[in-house]
């Protein structure tokens, strides 16, 4: 894909799924999540409505939905002890991403991350393939107790940079974090997966399609 990016001056990235191939490790959670419940669920097919969550609450909709014998608090716990060693030590970037951070921040762009995911995974990970330092802020949702359902958080990660939203670019893999992005006249580009392909609207499979 060709994207002229000397027409932007910010650049917004989210994290799972579009900096880093993170996926997997959280359908090992939920699977984890199931067995220790006695849950029967397809999770693959769970994991599509989880997407568009944040991880409490993910927790509550199971609780809620299953009446298990484990609240909340026992599921964090439980995904703690997967996901800190799984973003310290295992999880990899999606390909290319590490370079096009570098690139766009050799050629002056002011960057962010905008996540659903607290910053006590998003740091270890960012740190460890060492692109932590080159983004000005870093928005978490889930800490900031906000939605990207909602604009605030992109609007305060847009203030951080300082760059208007004609002139932002935002790199994304869940639909409604995209249109977040397209109602506030950010250029949003999807990335795409096996169940969501992006047909309908400008996608990258990974960021070695950037010229």
């Amino acid at each position: 894909m060709i994207l002229d990016m000397n027409k932007y001056e910010g650049v917004l990235f989210d994290l799972d799924g579009t900096l880093v191939d993170s996926m997997d490790v959280w359908k090992e959670v939920v699977k984890a999540i199931y067995d220790a419940n006695g849950i029967d669920s397809d999770v693959n097919g769970d994991m599509k409505k989880y997407h568009a969550m944040k991880v409490s609450e993910v927790f509550v909709h199971i609780h809620k939905k299953w009446n298990t014998p484990m609240d909340e608090v026992g599921m964090k716990k439980l995904a703690d002890s997967i996901l800190l060693d799984a973003y310290t030590n295992r999880i990899l970037e999606v390909k290319g991403a590490v370079g096009f951070v570098k690139r766009c921040k050799k050629d002056g762009k002011r960057m962010a991350v905008v996540t659903s995911s607290p910053m006590v995974l998003v740091k270890p990970v960012l740190q460890r393939l060492g692109i932590y330092d080159d983004f000005i802020t870093i928005e978490s949702a889930e800490d900031q107790r906000l939605s990207k359902h909602d604009p605030q958080i992109f609007e305060q990660a847009l203030k951080a940079i300082d760059v208007p939203t004609s002139k932002t670019i935002f790199f994304e893999d869940s639909r409604y974090a995209l249109e977040t992005a397209d109602r506030l006249g950010i250029t949003a580009i999807g990335m795409k997966t096996k169940a969501e392909p992006y047909i309908d609207r400008e996608a990258i499979g990974n960021f070695d399609e950037v010229r």
